[in-house]
């Protein structure tokens, strides 16, 4: 439910709507923001200072000074920007403090859950990615801006995401036999992955790592090993992994076994 709710106050909306209490507030990440900035205006003054009055140094000192000012306003309004958690649901606020986008966990058809390794020229690194996919189509990326205590945020919203997805695999797994889940389908059966299937009673391992699934069914070689970032609700597959749901007595509702 990306609404048109811009101007409006957060606190307004989120009483409107009913989404409840405060989970947590987290604010964009400026700190290499801020550092460019400094050095940028350290750069500029330096330039000035040594330039001994040419002039062409001086202009070059005076548009590192103007380049850092507005970097500055741009921090600044970057600064102001959040992520409200409440217990039904999430919203964005600028610098204002005015809402720009909202959704409820009832909102929410999928949550994506993943790690991006970037490979440097010795090294590499691992960068958190999180994206909520709505109903209407929209998808809310978790990862942009670079939020402050982003690991917290990504856990709380597929925490979240994944009760109110939990409820409609179950509907869809009582009422066709399967679950699926982007290339990986669960049944009561076993886990299937295009031509690959094993049994749940042959299962002997599930790795969930940070960028695949992987099933063993005791070789070496896992049978089934996909992406994360392929894989919707993830916490919901591993959660049916464990309990698949069965149909109690006629005219009772949906029980889940171990």
């Amino acid at each position: 439910m990306q609404s048109n709710v811009n101007g409006q106050s957060f606190v307004d909306v989120a009483a409107e709507l009913g989404l409840g209490e405060t989970v947590g507030r987290y604010r964009s990440s400026v700190g290499a923001d801020i550092s460019i900035t400094v050095a940028v205006a350290v750069l500029g003054v330096v330039l000035i200072l040594v330039s001994g009055g040419a002039q062409a140094v001086v202009a070059l000192g005076a548009g590192l000074l103007a380049l850092a000012a507005l970097a500055a306003w741009v921090t600044r309004r970057k600064a102001g920007r959040c992520r409200y958690l409440y217990d039904n649901g999430s919203l964005t606020v600028d610098h204002t403090g005015a809402v720009t986008s909202l959704f409820t966990w009832d909102d929410v058809a999928h949550v994506r859950v993943w790690v991006r390794v970037l490979y440097l020229v010795s090294a590499y690194v691992e960068v958190l990615q999180g994206r909520v996919e709505l109903k209407d189509g929209t998808v809310v990326d978790l990862a942009k801006p670079d939020y402050k205590d982003k690991h917290e945020l990504v856990a709380h919203v597929e925490k979240f995401a994944a009760a109110a997805v939990l409820p409609v695999k179950v509907d869809e797994a009582l009422r066709t036999g399967a679950a699926t889940f982007g290339p990986v389908t669960l049944t009561g059966a076993g886990v299937r992955r295009g031509s690959e299937f094993v049994t749940r009673s042959a299962i002997t391992n599930v790795e969930c790592g940070k960028t695949r699934l992987k099933i063993w069914a005791g070789q070496r070689r896992p049978v089934i090993s996909e992406r994360l970032r392929n894989i919707p609700d993830v916490a919901v597959l591993l959660h049916l992994m464990r309990r698949w749901p069965v149909a109690d007595e006629p005219g009772g509702e949906a029980g889940v076994t171990a």
